[in-house]
């Protein structure tokens, strides 16, 4: 079913690099105000979006929980709500779990699951009142066995843990919730 996002507000994790540059540019285009998220707030205050499309640039570290209220209410009074929330913000490991210390790996779950967790919960009542849109931007390591990235693996499986039971508890309010799993993809992560 194709959506209309003309004029709706899109949240995006992680604006500042490959994937959620592209998100944001994608949603710019199908006439929705962007609020991009970041905590790389020069590169963020450097992205353009098409044709005058309105966005919000809001420095934000996903996996500090104040940062993630303060930008859903940056979001809110610049544009009145959030319509879809794109948790897009991520980072990975590579080394085998023999040799990886385990504040490494809580620095991934940091980011990727509770980054995730946080923005969800601070958009959540927008959400529900403009039956709304959340996607988990995942990984196939959310499902699948990803050699020297186990801390990586955990925090993917760990998405799709959560996002498929708040699906069962949102579902029935109007709220969507999509996980999607890419493969690799040509960004800096």
């Amino acid at each position: 079913m194709a959506r209309d996002f003309a004029g709706r507000t899109v949240v995006v994790t992680g604006a500042a690099g490959g994937l959620g540059h592209a998100l944001c540019l994608r949603f710019a285009a199908a006439g929705a105000r962007i609020v991009a998220l970041d905590r790389d707030a020069a590169v963020l205050q450097g992205l353009t979006f098409p044709g005058g499309s309105d966005a919000l640039r809001v420095a934000c570290d996903v996996s500090n929980e104040e940062d993630c209220l303060r930008a859903m209410a940056e979001a809110r009074r610049a544009f009145g709500g959030v319509d879809v929330l794109i948790n897009n913000a991520g980072i990975t490991h590579r080394s085998a779990f023999a040799a990886t210390r385990p504040e490494v790996i809580r620095r991934v779950m940091a980011v990727n699951f509770f980054g995730a967790l946080h923005c969800t919960h601070a958009a959540l009542a927008d959400l529900v009142a403009r039956r709304g849109m959340v996607i988990a931007v995942s990984s196939v390591a959310g499902f699948a066995p990803l050699v020297a990235r186990t801390g990586y693996a955990a925090s993917k499986h760990a998405l799709h843990g959560f996002f498929d039971s708040l699906r069962s508890e949102v579902e029935a309010e109007g709220v969507g919730v999509t996980l999607v799993c890419p493969s690799f993809i040509r960004t800096r992560i």
